[in-house]
């Protein structure tokens, strides 16, 4: 994204809705150079090769891959590895990098032992000691890295050898993992080269073989990888289309096979036609959220009135094209400890959000909502600013660019009484209320903090059963709701769109793409 930590989570959430641009398909296209036309590369199955052709509405970032932006959404577990990675089904990390690990019984140890077969692409063997650089590079806050908060509980590192390291905690981390995910591993001796783009040096199946600011990037297949069989593709050619209808276009075309970034609902309308299909990955939580030290926000009722003004089924169809779930919490279904009744506990009931307001004394009040310029984003806002219309509040839209709102969390001043707010929701809620600027004890964009709320995130984060997850998360949600200072509307997954050629792309617990073992066919 400089960036905060909790900026990349925006990023990618607000990313795949697509971004709105003014430029015309051909103006497009005319800018951002050739595209190459691989659709017909595929003349049968190519399992052993072909290039695979991915277009993407950021450009690349080859300097924030701590950061994980969504410029790198396709790159980075391409180029890069990590320790481990979160297993979607079961949520248990698995070794990538890590070979094996050891957690101290008291949960604040953890021995780690690496394996011995990696080596980055410039040859050199992978060791301890570039674990503990891209730990400390995590750590530094003008890093501004994904997962800065869980680092910082790091209190020391330790290398015993080339292979293996001691980490010791301040507190037991149970969310540790997360920080695992969306830590690649960096070359120490050359990670000072990375921004200029001309010199990025991961340890993954493919190699960083150029890239072009504004244009494209092209990755190439690592011969020395250890498992080097294992890699279908010769080349992945990553090219940035920022236009909506230039990208369907690129699609439909069969100049790109792969398109991230786009809005959802042109992703789900072209997915209806035959040759394509949806892939979904991650997941986004879009809530709406309130500076409870302004009027009339100040007031529970009235906050609580906005969460029954809201038709949340209507933002479901019309703006997500039904791939989205309506809520009153802001984590996903399968999360440990999430109750469908406290998810639904707040419906559309327009007369009970007037009743609230007349009880406050609240009628006819204006007031700002800051919202992202995306077409996800203003889609959203019209449906609320109607709903909250309909029982006396009237909502005016303050449309600001990325910059400016990541600007805005950075000071924890969004300047608006209400705001819109888009995040990743792959977190474990152990790292999301430490992370996500809505939801921190102290410092939330809200400005909302009570000793109670203290009390709960404390215990959300210091849960390391199945057990007390869930009644930490339950006790937690409750209280959650009941303040609503925060109202999650929906909760969706990210959509990309592949031509039916492409096969094998898989995302992490996070949401990012890994396209490393794809394949092409006919």
């Amino acid at each position: 994204m400089s960036l905060t930590k909790s900026v990349w989570r925006r990023r990618l959430a607000a990313g795949a809705a697509g971004a709105a641009m003014l430029a015309s398909a051909a103006c497009s296209a005319a800018n951002q150079g050739a595209i190459g036309n691989s659709a017909g590369a595929s003349t049968g199955p190519v399992r052993g090769g072909g290039t695979l052709v991915v277009a993407q509405t950021s450009d690349a970032d080859p300097g924030s891959f701590l950061k994980t932006s969504f410029g790198n959404v396709v790159a980075e577990y391409a180029v890069f590895e990590t320790l481990t990675l979160i297993d979607g089904k079961t949520g248990q990390p698995k070794g990538v990098l890590a070979e094996s690990w050891t957690l101290a019984p008291d949960g604040k140890s953890l021995d780690l032992k690496l394996r011995d077969d990696v080596t980055f692409h410039s040859g050199r063997k992978l060791t301890a000691d570039d674990v503990v650089f891209a730990l400390q590079k995590v750590q530094d806050p003008a890093t501004g890295a994904a997962n800065q908060s869980i680092a910082a509980q790091i209190s020391d590192m330790k290398t015993k050898g080339e292979q293996e390291l001691t980490l010791t905690f301040k507190q037991p981390l149970p969310n540790i993992f997360d920080l695992f995910e969306t830590m690649p591993i960096l070359n120490k001796d050359s990670y000072a080269d990375y921004a200029a783009g001309t010199k990025v040096d991961g340890t993954g199946r493919f190699t960083w073989k150029s890239w072009t600011p504004g244009g494209k990037v092209v990755l190439g297949k690592y011969a020395g990888y250890r498992d080097a069989a294992g890699t279908q593709l010769d080349t992945i050619e990553i090219n940035l289309i920022k236009d909506p209808t230039a990208m369907v276009a690129a699609i439909r075309s069969g100049r790109v096979q792969y398109g991230v970034g786009m809005a959802a609902l042109d992703a789900r309308t072209l997915s209806q036609q035959p040759g394509f299909s949806l892939v979904t990955s991650g997941g986004a939580a879009v809530p709406l959220a309130f500076d409870v030290t302004k009027p009339p926000f100040d007031n529970k009722a009235v906050r609580q009135a906005v969460h029954y003004a809201i038709d949340r089924d209507r933002i479901v169809q019309q703006v997500m094209g039904g791939q989205a779930d309506p809520t009153n919490v802001p984590w996903r279904a399968s999360t440990v400890g999430y109750d469908a009744a406290q998810a639904k506990q707040y419906t559309y009931q327009p007369d009970k959000a007037k009743q609230l307001l007349a009880e406050a004394g609240v009628k006819d009040v204006s007031f700002d909502v800051l919202t992202l310029n995306s077409p996800e984003a203003t889609g959203v806002f019209q449906i609320v600013k109607n709903n909250l219309a309909a029982v006396g509040l009237n909502a005016n839209p303050v449309v600001v660019p990325v910059a400016d709102y990541d600007a805005r969390i950075a000071k924890k001043d969004l300047g608006a009484p209400a705001f819109l707010m888009q995040n990743s929701n792959g977190l474990s809620p152990a790292t999301a209320v430490v992370s996500r600027p809505e939801l921190l004890a102290d410092g939330n964009v809200s400005h909302f903090k009570s000793p109670e709320y203290t009390k709960l995130v404390k215990a959300v984060t210091s849960a390391s059963t199945t057990e007390d997850q869930q009644k930490a998360l339950r006790d937690y949600d409750a209280y959650f709701i009941d303040q609503a200072f925060v109202l999650p509307l929906v909760t969706r997954p990210t959509l990309t769109l592949r031509a039916n050629s492409v096969n094998g792309i898989k995302s992490t617990q996070m949401g990012f793409l890994d396209v490393s073992q794809a394949w092409l066919s006919k």
